[in-house]
Formats: structure tokens, C-alpha cells, sequence
């Protein structure tokens, strides 16, 4: 079982993997729902300019890390969350940021009522 600091690790990690150019600052947008998690995200260059991330070139290992981040994170049903927003500066610097929604909670519920 991996530890909180390997998942931040993890996840940093990636973001890393995917940026080709001097940057910094770069944000990633998790959201989950259930056994799913999905990412998306965008990062600033040097020369100020906001890109997208290529999360389609994550390792595929991340959703399950991130899973278990929530899992490990939600053991305590106050601490619920089903989004969150890891934000990296070049230099490592990160800070986690957990968002209970919902809206999207509601949503998720109703559809599996259907």
C-alpha cells in the first residue's frame, strides 16, 4: 500500500512526465466518482502562456493511486471529498486541495437510480 507522500509523489511525478518545455506552475483537477477517477489540467510556460496538459500520457497507474489517496484521505466520513486540486510549481512545491460537491453527488445518485 502506498503512503500519501508516494501518491503526492506520484502525482507530481506525472505532471512532470508530460510538460516539454520550461514551466511554472501547473494544476491538476481530479474528480471521482466511485471506482473512477478523471483528470484534467493545464499549466503556465515560462513566457506566462497557460497549456493544457496531456493527461491521456499519465501512467495508467494514477487512477489507482488517486483512489486510494480518497480511500486513505476519507477513512473519517468528514473528511469526504470527490474533488480535489493538486497544484505544482516547478520547483516542487505542491499544495492538495480536497472539495466535497454536491451537486455532483446528487447527480451521481440519481443516475444510478435510473
Amino acid at each position: 500500500m502506498k503512503t500519501i507522500d508516494d501518491i503526492y509523489s506520484a502525482i507530481a511525478s506525472n505532471i512532470n512526465s508530460v510538460i516539454n518545455e520550461e514551466w511554472i506552475g501547473a494544476e491538476l483537477n481530479i474528480e471521482t466518482i466511485g471506482e473512477m477517477a478523471s483528470f484534467a489540467g493545464n499549466y503556465v510556460n515560462k513566457n506566462d502562456q497557460k497549456r493544457q496538459l496531456d493527461v491521456d500520457e499519465f501512467d495508467f497507474e494514477l487512477t489507482f493511486d488517486i483512489l486510494e489517496l480518497q480511500k486513505i484521505t476519507t477513512e473519517d466520513i468528514r473528511n469526504r471529498w470527490n474533488k480535489a486540486i493538486f497544484s505544482l510549481k516547478s520547483d516542487g512545491e505542491f499544495d492538495m486541495q480536497f472539495i466535497w460537491d454536491q451537486e455532483l453527488h446528487d447527480e451521481v445518485v440519481r443516475l444510478s437510480k435510473e
